[in-house]
Formats: C-alpha cells, sequence, structure tokens
C-alpha cells in the first residue's frame, strides 16, 4: 500500500497556502507551520485600515482555508535538511520527505528615533485593525513611505474621510518609485484631487507625540503610519543556502541550490522569469511559484524528477479608494480616468480568484457576504 508522501511547509502566505494546496491535490500527508495560524491579504490590508472594506478582508484563519492539512501554529526553531526534521519553538519536532519554505519576508524599521515608540505601522492585519479605529477620529494621518501600501492608504482614507488631512511622505523623488511612471503619474493625480499633500525627497528624523520631524527641519503634524521596510533573510531558515539580497536561491523548479528535498516560494526565493530576470516579491508571482513549490515537493517526495516551471510577473493593480485604481497588465496601462474605473473590478478579481483556489466555493461565497452586509 502506497504511504503518502510528508510535505512540510513553513508559512502560511500566498506562496504557502497554494504549495500546500498543491500537495494536497497530489494525494501528500502535508502539514503546515505557521506563527499566527491565518493567512494574510496582504494587498486588503489598507483598505481594511481605511475602513472601506469588511475587517474580514485582512486574514482568514488558515484551518478554514485548508481543510485536510495539519497546522502547526508555532514559530520554526530549527531545521535539520540531513535528517529531514524540523523543530518548533515549543519543542516540537516534525519528519518530513521534501519541505517547502514559504516565510515570505520580515517587517524592518531604520533606528530612527521614536518610530517605535509614536508610529503605528501598516504591515499585518492587526495592524490594519488596529488603524480602522483610529484613522476616523484623527484630524491628520501622516503616512511615511510612497510604496504601494502607502499609496493605497493615503488614497483610501482620502476618499473615505475627506475631514482627515492626509500627507503622503517619500524618500524618491516621486511616489510609487518601484511601478512604472504611467500609473506613478496617474496615482499622484488622484490624490492631489483629494488633497493629499504629497512630498517627495524627504526623510524622516524623528517621530514624536504630535507628528514627523522631517530632514528639511519641517514637522508634519497628525498621526503617523509607516508603511516601508519589508526585507528577506532565508539563512535565517537555512543558514547554509545561497542567497541573493537575501532571497533564497532556487532553480526553475522551485528547489533550493544545494538542498535537493527542500523548495522555497514567495517572498523568500529568488524566483527568475523570462530572460532570467529577478522577479519581484508580489502576491501573484507568490501563487504561481507556491503551486509550482508544492507540486515539485511531491513529486520528488514520490521518486519522481520534478517539473520546470515559467514564472512570470504579468503587470499591476493598485485601487486609490473611491472606484478607483490604476494598474498595467503587460503592455497595457489602465491608468487613465476611464480605463482607471475597471482596475478596481480587476483587483476584485484577482482576489475572489485566490479564495476560489484555495477555499473554494464556500470561502468565497463567506467573504462576498461579508462585504455586502458592511455598513
Amino acid at each position: 500500500m502506497h504511504t503518502p508522501p510528508r510535505i512540510v511547509v513553513v508559512g502560511g502566505g500566498y506562496a504557502g497556502v497554494m504549495a500546500a494546496r498543491a500537495a494536497l491535490e497530489r494525494r501528500a500527508q502535508v502539514t503546515l507551520v505557521d506563527a499566527d495560524g491565518h493567512h494574510g491579504f496582504l494587498p486588503r490590508l489598507a483598505t481594511v485600515a481605511a475602513g472601506v472594506g469588511p475587517v474580514s478582508d485582512a486574514d482568514a484563519p488558515l484551518a478554514e482555508l485548508l481543510p485536510g492539512v495539519t497546522l502547526v501554529t508555532d514559530e520554526v526553531a530549527g531545521i535539520d535538511h540531513h535528517a529531514r526534521a524540523l523543530a518548533t519553538a515549543d519543542g516540537r519536532g516534525i519528519e518530513w520527505d521534501t519541505l517547502v519554505l514559504a516565510a515570505g519576508a520580515q517587517a524592518t524599521a531604520p533606528s530612527i528615533p521614536g518610530l517605535a515608540d509614536h508610529a503605528w505601522t501598516l504591515r499585518t492585519p492587526d495592524d490594519a485593525r488596529r488603524l480602522r479605529a483610529l484613522v476616523p477620529t484623527a484630524e491628520s494621518l501622516v503616512v511615511v513611505g510612497a510604496g504601494s501600501t502607502g499609496t493605497q492608504l493615503a488614497g483610501e482614507v482620502a476618499a473615505a474621510h475627506p475631514h482627515v488631512q492626509v500627507h503622503l511622505l517619500e524618500m524618491a523623488d516621486r511616489i510609487l518609485p518601484s511601478l512604472p511612471d504611467n500609473m506613478a503619474d496617474r496615482a499622484h493625480h488622484v490624490l492631489v484631487d483629494r488633497r493629499v499633500e504629497i512630498r517627495t525627497g524627504v526623510s524622516l528624523d524623528r517621530v514624536g507625540p504630535e507628528g514627523a520631524d522631517l530632514d528639511d527641519g519641517t514637522t508634519v503634524p497628525g498621526l503617523v503610519v509607516w508603511t516601508g521596510g519589508y526585507a528577506s533573510n532565508g539563512n535565517v531558515l537555512l543558514p547554509d543556502a545561497p542567497t541573493t539580497d537575501g532571497r533564497i536561491v532556487v532553480d526553475r523548479c522551485a528547489r533550493v541550490s544545494g538542498h535537493r528535498r527542500v523548495l522555497a516560494a514567495g517572498d523568500i526565493a529568488a524566483h527568475r522569469g523570462p530572460g532570467g530576470r529577478l522577479l519581484p516579491q508580489t502576491a501573484q508571482v507568490a501563487v504561481r511559484a507556491g503551486r509550482l513549490a508544492g507540486a515539485n515537493a511531491a513529486r520528488i517526495a514520490d521518486g519522481l524528477r520534478p517539473r520546470a516551471g515559467r514564472l512570470r510577473h504579468i503587470g499591476w493593480v493598485l485601487p486609490l479608494g473611491d472606484g478607483q485604481a490604476v494598474a498595467q497588465v503587460g503592455p497595457l496601462p489602465l491608468a487613465d480616468p476611464v480605463t482607471g474605473r475597471l482596475a478596481p473590478l480587476l483587483h476584485d478579481a484577482i482576489d475572489v480568484r485566490h479564495l476560489l483556489t484555495v477555499g473554494g466555493l464556500p470561502a468565497a461565497v463567506r467573504h462576498h457576504q461579508e462585504f455586502v452586509s458592511l455598513p
């Protein structure tokens, strides 16, 4: 009688849940190790923090999304890839035939005086829920970091709470510095129309109880929210793995270089697309890479050859609130006043598809019911 292979997945983010799902589909025995037992919908955190989307948009219990998976709610204390065993912080030992590392990137913050004591962050579902209670009563909101999360938060709050003066601060010379110029330009225009005060080329010097002090000598009063700072450090879990900018080097099958039975997917891994280009750390890449890693983990454990995947990043979607968004799908921009109205629908469709893939129809229906009941 065939014994199901034992697959252990570390991390319950986008890559982790897709890896677990793919391994289940190949009739593997899957154990998922995650520190808090919830799957965070990170692209939705700004919407939840602004009070626009339902609280359930922030996260969902992994046990509900992945029935059939053994969930271990704990942190990983160590991995012995020679013995094929993993130790958790509470002293538990878990053996595996193949291992998938999908722990994602970790939040980081510079040593700015007062940042830890007086600024809020928007990195986790709990952060989003805390801000949801604070934002409506604030007179001024100071968003530090105009990447995707910060720009979305500024747009969502300005649209939903016009009485709140929103400030958006960015060290680079434009907002959304990692996104295409046309998306950044359109987002800038939308935010300015909503009276968002945008300042670029400035850095944070200090945060106090009343606001943020900048390196140009000015002070911006208000509730300060830090939205930047993520870094991958794959060597924390696998000290001898080769890395690129902290991301574990993997091949086209998602196997870790030099580790035949260990795979990695998502933000923790250095995935490459066409032409060997390093892919960005986004949910869409994590979803595809996680499915590839999970399927190949089961194949390797069954004594089969893994299959190479063709990963790619097809575009960006950034909601800005009040039915506005900017997007680019391949070479096609959706960043003008007309096509920008289609981008939020695309964003919702992507989320529903993810829920259907991971949790099936019940998860998607539950999400829709909670959304339509939002006051």
